[in-house]
């Protein structure tokens, strides 16, 4: 059986550090972007994060071309990592671009 990605939008790996900042208790969390799209991405951080909630997504760049990452999102999922128990798979759908 052949599975068919129905997404609107490519998403593209990435493996870059991550600044998470919950937006109602200004609480930050560094991790990793793992992928990204015109409208989400997936970032691994130590601490698992409540579905609905909303945050600010910060990533660096490390060109002078690109301009940096800063987004609100808001948390749509959040699992555990299967090869990490102390680490969270948090999948965020991007709300607006700073």
């Amino acid at each position: 059986m052949i599975h068919e990605d129905k997404r609107r939008f490519m998403r593209m790996m990435v493996n870059a550090q991550a600044e998470v900042t919950v937006s109602q208790s200004g609480e930050k969390f560094l991790g990793t972007c793992q992928d990204l799209s015109a409208t989400g991405l997936s970032v691994e951080i130590e601490q698992p994060l409540e579905v609905g909630e909303l945050v600010t997504v910060f990533i660096n760049s490390k060109s002078t071309t690109i301009p940096p990452f800063n987004a609100s999102a808001k948390v749509v999922r959040c699992s555990s990592d299967e090869n990490a128990t102390d680490r969270y798979v948090v999948g965020l759908e991007i709300v607006q671009f700073n």
